[in-house]
């Protein structure tokens, strides 16, 4: 602060300099125009940044974001229909095969076969809350025989062969809704017996060497069981869940299977179905307090076969995410470079007229977010409004079941993340090195 004292006597001015004011000691001096200032740097970035795209041409400027579009679509799309093939492999194994919850005979101390007064059991369990239904199986194993052309020549095939309740099993799995020919057991048919395609063999079957070359609905075919029973049965249906699991089995009624095995009121499994809002683990201890010797699993249990699935599935996706992460950096890279190149002169000309350079980095930052945000847009209504539908009305069929999108709104929105970090990093590498140029070699382009 510069202070003019009345002159003296003689005509001389006195300036005298005055010493600044000091802050208190462990105060910072912080402007209070530091978050104005920031404002209006991004503010004029943003307009520059308006402008060079406006002023571009709109065919680049819809190929770029087109570009975009499909490198978030492939984010998306591959890790959805990965996903899809794990959710598949879920439904199918809680379905058809266990359910959510699975009760077993007895282990210690003495272990049992089969879950004895199964009846009473059922209905006490049916009486716990969110329990909304229950089944028993019987699973037999044994060798199916099947003579097609009455020659001597047959065809041995083991298998697993199921005994269940027809009537309860019609609401309780999407067996008796798969069938592709015939008919679905009922509760009289002691001599029927329902085959897999894929155990049958014919038309339709995935496989042409593991099956029985082509048993079909009224044919006869013998069964024998591991307990030494032999039974001659007739082909009454088959069917086909597009699960090679399932479709490798042969149902019969539990009433057959009693007589094989020679047991009545009881089961190698109870399957307990539970109500979407209910808490399988709650479920799972009030079974166990009714029958504290059984043993009770929940479905998850009897997926070890197919968790390899699930990690494969995942490094799968991060590969390919990986993959098209770089391209799309590479991509929006590409195009600031070329056109912060083909600038040079207008950027050092900014400089000239004081435009700083984190405001020139700042522009074209925005331009590559500008590209990938509408990337991510247009990549999101072309998922949501296309693709999804397009899979949900035709499924891939794959041997796990029918596939659709799945999507994961976690990975999704960080899928939309790891773009715009892309975009930024891309974007930035190439203004920053345009930015900091010597503005007279900037200018005359040497």
């Amino acid at each position: 602060m510069i202070a003019k004292e009345r002159p003296p006597p003689g005509g001389l001015v006195v300036i005298r300099r005055r010493a600044p004011e000091r802050q208190p000691c462990g105060k910072l001096s912080v402007s209070k125009s530091y978050p104005i200032t920031v404002f209006k740097n991004l503010k004029t970035a943003a307009y520059l940044a308006y402008k060079t795209i406006s002023r571009g041409k709109k065919a680049a400027n819809a190929l770029m974001v087109f570009i975009m579009s499909l490198a978030f679509i492939n984010l998306v799309f591959i890790s959805s229909i990965l996903n899809g093939v794990v959710v598949a492999i879920d439904r199918q194994l809680k379905t058809n095969v266990v359910s959510n919850i699975v009760i077993e005979p007895q282990e210690e101390p003495v272990r049992k076969d089969y879950i004895q007064r199964v009846q009473e059991l059922r209905e006490d369990i049916g009486r716990l809350p969110g329990v909304a239904a229950t089944s028993r199986h019987y699973k037999l194993s044994g060798t199916v025989i099947f003579d097609k052309n009455k020659d001597g020549r047959s065809v041995r095939r083991g298998s697993q062969i199921i005994g269940v309740d027809p009537e309860i099993e019609k609401d309780f799995s999407e067996v008796a809704a798969k069938m592709v020919r015939g008919r679905y057991l009922d509760g009289t048919g002691s001599g029927d017996i329902i085959l897999g395609l894929d155990l049958a063999g014919g038309p339709g079957a995935s496989s042409t060497i593991d099956n029985l070359k082509g048993a079909d609905v009224g044919d006869k075919v013998e069964v024998v069981f591991n307990n030494g029973v032999t039974r001659k049965y007739t082909v009454r249906g088959i069917y086909q869940t597009n699960f090679a699991l399932v479709d490798h089995m042969a149902f019969i009624t539990s009433k057959e299977s009693e007589t094989v095995i020679a047991a009545y009121d009881s089961a190698s499994q109870v399957l307990v179905r539970v109500e979407p809002s209910a808490s399988e683990e709650r479920i799972m201890a009030g079974i166990r307090k009714l029958s504290p010797a059984l043993v009770v699993r929940p479905w998850t249990e009897y997926s070890g076969m197919f968790s390899g699935v699930s990690s494969t599935v995942s490094t799968i996706t991060a590969v390919i995410s990986a993959i098209g992460l770089v391209v799309a950096a590479v991509t929006i890279f590409i195009v600031i470079f070329v056109n912060v190149t083909n600038k040079r002169r207008q950027i050092g000309i900014l400089k000239a007229i004081g435009i700083q350079e984190r405001i020139i980095i700042y522009s074209y930052v925005l331009q590559a977010l500008f590209y990938a945000v509408s990337g991510v847009i247009f990549g999101t209504l072309i998922t949501l409004f296309a693709l999804v539908p397009y899979f949900a009305s035709h499924p891939l069929e794959l041997p796990v079941g029918s596939i659709s999108l799945a999507l994961n709104w976690t990975r999704f929105a960080a899928n939309i993340g790891m773009l715009l970090g892309a975009a930024l990093i891309a974007g930035c590498v190439p203004s920053w090195q345009g930015a900091r140029e010597n503005i007279l070699k900037a200018i005359w382009g040497s």
